[in-house]
């Protein structure tokens, strides 16, 4: 614990002090992401040996705690478990429900971008009749092993908030059911707005540095107010549910208002020294999926992206709880059912690894269900890695797709 607790301040600290560094040392960010993309296959290698933990170096002072990625897929990059964590292999309880979306529209988790730089997956452009988006003072930085998208606190400045829209065309308006998720610091205010923020007749799910969540009729109490958390929120119609770091938080049967035309993030309070904790890192917007039930009856198979894993680890994140506990529900019901249960992964990191780490993964998760008392005779474990793709490799969006946790009726 506590080698996990220094680990954890410094990637805080460091994300407090990355603009000053790159100031000061000029190029030799670029230099060592350069040197860390040519070592991705070396350092997943590395991830997959018995008792080996690769983690983020740092030669910052502890500060603060790290959150966790939202990814299932198997970068070589390790991340420190979130603040507040279940031990491993454990999962989050009843009261967290939320379950990923499917099929993913966007994924960016700011790789493709520059240091420095304004994200191309992201907007401050508006629309006619909406809110246009402003305060271009934002950039991604690195922290640690990941990247962030961060407000750039400017001392002087008058602006009120720095608004930034997902370039994501919506036809007509998005699905009746969809999910975001995205990485935080509670420490900075920020809000995920429907089409605009309240201010400008839509909606808003704010997360405010005072520690309170809120949104257009319902409020709700944050776990922390610092510390980098994992943040979901569930859209079905008009309801909106939001989840932080493994607790529901606010339930809105009437949090947004349909259609809805755009989606955005909104930092708060770019001119004030709280900017430097205004940040998100690993956004997801998925559409929501078909219930596991149908997916069986149909297809005779259930393709879940909620079975999530550190990147290069075999141990279950927390929040599969949901994903888990519905396949517990299926085979409980159903003496009968049998599962082979297979794992996916993107093309990242070559096939001597992929293939090891989804065996590795798809066995973690017959033994979670043989834990809670299902007969292990009516489950087998593989692992295909790269082998079956289900969308192109060639993007962001598509490797999440593929990264994925099959359970085929035997």
């Amino acid at each position: 614990m506590r080698r996990l607790t220094i680990l954890s301040a410094a990637v805080a600290l460091a994300a407090l002090h990355a603009p000053l560094a790159r100031a000061q040392f000029g190029n030799l960010f670029d230099q060592a992401q350069k040197k860390a993309s040519d070592a991705v296959e070396k350092a997943a290698t590395e991830a997959m040996k018995p008792k080996q933990t690769p983690a983020p170096s740092s030669t910052q002072p502890s500060t603060g705690t790290a959150g966790s990625g939202a990814s299932s897929g198997n970068s070589a990059s390790a991340t420190p478990a979130p603040q507040g964590a279940p031990a491993a292999g454990e999962v989050y309880g009843n009261r967290y429900d939320f379950v990923p979306g499917d099929k993913v529209l966007v994924y960016d988790d700011f790789s493709d971008t520059d240091v420095g730089e304004y994200p191309a997956k992201w907007t401050v452009k508006a629309i006619e009749g909406h809110n246009p988006g402003g305060g271009n003072a934002v950039e991604v930085v690195q922290v640690g092993n990941r990247r962030f998208l961060k407000s750039r606190y400017q001392a002087g400045e008058h602006q009120d908030s720095s608004l930034h829209f997902l370039r994501y065309t919506i036809q007509g308006d998005m699905p009746k059911n969809f999910t975001v998720e995205f990485d935080a610091d509670l420490a900075g205010s920020l809000s995920f707005c429907f089409t605009d923020p309240s201010g400008w007749g839509g909606q808003e799910v704010l997360l405010n540095s005072d520690g309170w969540a809120k949104s257009p009729q319902a409020k709700g109490k944050l776990p922390a107010t610092s510390g980098v958390y994992h943040v979901a929120i569930a859209v079905s119609g008009p309801q909106v549910k939001l989840y932080v770091g493994g607790e529901r938080v606010l339930v809105d049967p009437d949090g947004v208002t349909r259609p809805i035309a755009r989606l955005g993030i909104e930092f708060k309070e770019p001119a004030k020294e709280a900017a430097d904790h205004e940040m998100i890192a690993n956004f997801r917007l998925a559409e929501g999926g078909k219930p596991a039930k149908q997916m069986l009856a149909g297809q005779g198979r259930i393709v879940t992206h909620g079975i999530l894993f550190d990147t290069g680890s075999d141990v279950i994140k927390p929040e599969s709880g949901p994903t888990l506990r519905g396949i517990l529900a299926l085979l409980q019901g159903d003496p009968g059912l049998r599962f082979t249960i297979e794992g996916h992964t993107d093309d990242q990191g070559g096939p001597k690894v992929n293939g090891p780490l989804s065996e590795k993964r798809s066995a973690a998760v017959k033994t979670w269900l043989v834990k809670q008392g299902v007969d292990e005779k009516r489950l087998q474990s593989k692992g295909l890695g790269a082998t079956k793709p289900v969308d192109t490799n060639d993007t962001a969006e598509g490797r999440a797709n593929n990264r994925r946790v099959e359970f085929v009726k035997v």
